[in-house]
């Protein structure tokens, strides 16, 4: 008697797909994408430097050149941006100088960019309730990899 097997692989075959898919889609719907001067030495060394905890989070695995999330995209850092835009009130957190932006998207809850550090570092916060004042602090000693050209009054005061 012969058996056919072509419907369980074709089946299998699927499945594999489907999965392999799912899981370039960056877990939740969040995507990374690589900032702008995020090759810079600096921006490797902060890399390197993240805490594996952040936020109550777990750091996701990420082969984005200057990214990388916590969580479920809850938490997002991206090493390699512009300057902030001016207009927002500098305030030192972890020993650096921060400024709180508009959110560029609709998955963005809060946003946060370093001020006076080039490459700019900028911090994505996915809800509300996330404690940002104790995620800046966790990322203060890896931010501090970036040399501040010229630190907010707030920061050089701490």
């Amino acid at each position: 008697m012969t058996r056919n097997i072509h419907g369980p692989l074709r089946l299998a075959a699927a499945l594999t797909a489907c999965t392999a898919l799912l899981a370039g889609c960056g877990g939740g719907g969040y995507t990374l994408s690589k900032p702008p001067f995020a090759g810079s030495p600096a921006c490797d060394t902060l890399t390197g430097e993240l805490p594996a905890q952040l936020g109550g989070f777990d750091l996701e695995r990420s082969d984005v050149t200057g990214a990388a999330a916590w969580g479920d995209g809850d938490v997002i850092v991206y090493c390699g941006m512009p300057e902030a835009e001016a207009g927002g009130d500098c305030f030192d957190e972890g020993g650096v100088g921060w400024v709180a932006q508009p959110p560029t998207d609709d998955r963005t809850a809060k946003m946060f960019s370093t001020e006076g550090r080039d490459p700019g570092v900028q911090v994505r916060l996915r809800n509300e309730t996330t404690d940002a004042s104790a995620v800046l602090s966790a990322l203060g000693p890896a931010v501090k990899s970036v040399e501040a050209r010229e630190p907010c009054a707030a920061a050089a005061e701490s």
